[in-house]
């Protein structure tokens, strides 16, 4: 027992020092650190040196090192983390209305998700898409549209899940690199017809998810006009949204409010899902879901007004 209270806290020091440099410099840039890097985010760094304070045995130096470590994490990751909502309601207004966009990862409920109806039915998005619909959704889609009227419902194979009100076309899905699902649609019915692409990567444990969300980008055809949602599995800290920011702004981090993870649900670690928006659209809003009890993820939530 003793052995183990000496050996904790040294292995507690070195994780904390690998996670540390990972966050900061390295991130997730090559395969064999990028599963470090998502395993340790700035929210269980702060957690590993409140443990390492409280470790029975430590010294006096030590904990009051760990005390400081843990408040500079800490506070690293709430100025990171911490969305303070914009106020975009001057934007100018161009085709007349504004465009409700939500996106959620179902978690592969077994039969009908009464909750997800529900969702659509207290917010009323124009857009909907919903990733791992369960192995149910297609057969169900009738039976979506018959308890959300006014909406169509199509199921993509590979686990996509697209509900609208308004006029679209379908153009294309697949899988992203060989493992994870994308699907490409057209909304027809606001203005000027524009790209919409839903994407779930799939999490690799060894392989790098550069070249699934590269793929899922190349989707939107570089438009100024399209919008990218769905599960990326990939915490927005990641050097691969890089080429994602160049051209589109995160629609939670433009105009939301409170920290930007959505998984766990309510532990807010990784921020796995995202709302990507052209420069053609302002952010009037954006909120992240929680309270909900059929997933493991927040839904997200936006508004959206042609520029």
């Amino acid at each position: 027992m003793r052995y183990l209270l000496r050996m904790v806290p040294k292995a507690g020091w070195i994780c904390l020092t690998v996670g540390v440099l990972l966050q900061a410099f390295a991130k997730d840039r090559y395969p064999g650190l990028a599963l470090f890097f998502y395993a340790l985010p700035k929210p269980c760094l702060a957690v590993l040196s409140v443990t390492l304070l409280v470790w029975p045995g430590m010294r006096r130096k030590s904990r009051l090192f760990a005390a400081v470590t843990a408040l500079a994490i800490t506070g690293w990751w709430v100025s990171a983390s911490w969305v303070h909502r914009q106020d975009q309601a001057t934007v100018p207004q161009v085709d007349g209305r504004e465009l409700k966009v939500l996106f959620w990862n179902l978690c592969r409920p077994r039969g009908l998700d009464l909750e997800m109806v529900e969702l659509v039915r207290r917010f009323q998005p124009d857009v909907a898409a919903f990733v791992e619909p369960g192995p149910q959704a297609g057969p169900l889609a009738a039976e979506y549209e018959k308890l959300l009227p006014g909406y169509r419902v199509e199921f993509m194979p590979r686990g996509v899940l697209w509900v609208t009100r308004v006029p679209s076309r379908f153009q294309g899905r697949g899988k992203l690199e060989g493992a994870g699902a994308f699907a490409r649609f057209e909304v027809t019915g606001l203005g000027p017809p524009f790209p919409f692409v839903v994407a779930d990567v799939y999490p690799h444990v060894l392989h790098s998810r550069e070249p699934q969300l590269q793929e899922a980008l190349a989707h939107a055809q570089d438009r100024d006009d399209a919008i990218l949602m769905g599960d990326f599995n990939t915490p927005a800290e990641s050097v691969f949204f890089d080429s994602y920011r160049s051209r589109y702004v995160d629609a939670f981090e433009t105009a939301g409010y409170g920290f930007r993870e959505t998984w766990p649900l309510g532990l807010p670690l990784l921020s796995l899902d995202h709302i990507w928006v052209g420069k053609d659209w302002a952010v009037i809003a954006a909120q992240k879901l929680n309270l909900l009890s059929g997933s493991d993820h927040a839904a997200l939530l936006v508004t959206l007004r042609r520029r």
